[in-house]
């Protein structure tokens, strides 16, 4: 199974991400298993920043699975620019975690129109 990480932007400004899936892997090849922590960790740092630091309203969506079918999400209820630019962050970071592990997520964007 493939990791995907969708990001939704509405008025020029990213307002959700959801990551879905799980990375698979093997003892001889712990790759997928490095890549799900890694994704997880950024999201939750994310959502921990916005909600913690600057007081965000977020919805979360978070729906484990044991059919590795996983769920981690937020949406910002109320965005501003600030917001967004984290958002940015986590968007750029998944882009680059795509790049690193070639073939186990993909990255897609979503423009919404107003």
């Amino acid at each position: 199974m493939k990791l995907q990480a969708s990001f939704t932007q509405k008025n020029g400004m990213l307002i959700s991400c959801t990551v879905k899936g799980h990375a698979g892997y093997t003892e001889d090849d712990p790759s997928g298993q490095i890549l799900c922590a890694a994704v997880s960790s950024a999201v939750q740092l994310t959502c921990n920043t916005l909600t913690e630091c600057f007081g965000a309203a977020v919805t979360i969506t978070e729906q484990p699975s044991e059919t590795a079918e996983n769920t981690l999400g937020f949406r910002l209820d109320a965005p501003d620019p600030v917001q967004s630019e984290l958002l940015h962050g986590l968007l750029i970071h998944m882009q680059a975690l795509a790049e690193d592990f070639d073939g186990m997520l993909s990255v897609k964007l979503k423009k919404c129109k107003a």
